[in-house]
């Protein structure tokens, strides 16, 4: 009988101690601060990846290349669903023209094919029997269901003709139609 005993307290003890271990493992979890390594805040504004050299290339579903865009290097921000350009050069082709800029940042949003160029624009925009344009702004925005092109703040288009500078100029890559507002301004030459 002194064995049972023996056997029964030895298993009591044994269960006290899982309870009090248990125990202790939850009071130092309830104790325990909630410390993160870094704050929510620096989170949300980190990207969620990046890459360097980038070319990448948009294809129709015939195949025929219509975009080529390179840049040194793309930041993939998940919280604004977007993509932050450094260094890009942009090339853009259809049927009856063609577009190509250079700027030191560009933004894309997340599923969309519209490209927002910043800080020291220059775009080059030809047309089908047509001289080239040249656009030169603080922003362009390349609006993709339209196929235009918005030049903002220090808008220039500069063609054989002269230069005109405005508030805004939009120009269309499928036509010659160009679109100039707020205090328009131009420079023409002729020769005699």
């Amino acid at each position: 009988m002194s064995s049972q005993h023996s056997n029964k307290s030895f298993r009591i003890v044994v269960l006290m101690a899982a309870f009090a271990v248990i125990a202790l493992a939850l009071f130092w979890y309830q104790a325990a601060p909630k410390v993160n390594l870094l704050s929510t805040d620096s989170l949300s504004s980190t990207p969620d990846y990046f890459i360097t050299e980038v070319t990448a290339q948009r294809f129709d579903p015939q195949g025929k290349l219509i975009e080529t865009i390179h840049a040194e290097q793309t930041l993939h921000y998940i919280q604004a669903a977007k993509t932050l350009l450094e260094q890009p050069n942009v090339d853009r082709y259809s049927t009856s023209g063609s577009w190509h800029a250079e700027a030191r940042q560009g933004a894309i949003e997340d599923g969309s094919n519209d490209i927002l160029l910043t800080d020291n624009v220059t775009a080059v925009k030809k047309y089908q029997g047509s001289e080239d344009v040249l656009l030169n702004a603080d922003t362009i925005h390349y609006l993709d269901q339209d196929k235009s092109l918005t030049s903002q703040g220090n808008a220039t288009l500069t063609s054989n003709q002269g230069k005109t500078s405005a508030g805004t100029i939009t120009t269309y890559i499928n036509s010659e139609e160009v679109i100039m507002t707020g205090s328009v301004r131009g420079n023409y030459e002729t020769i005699h």
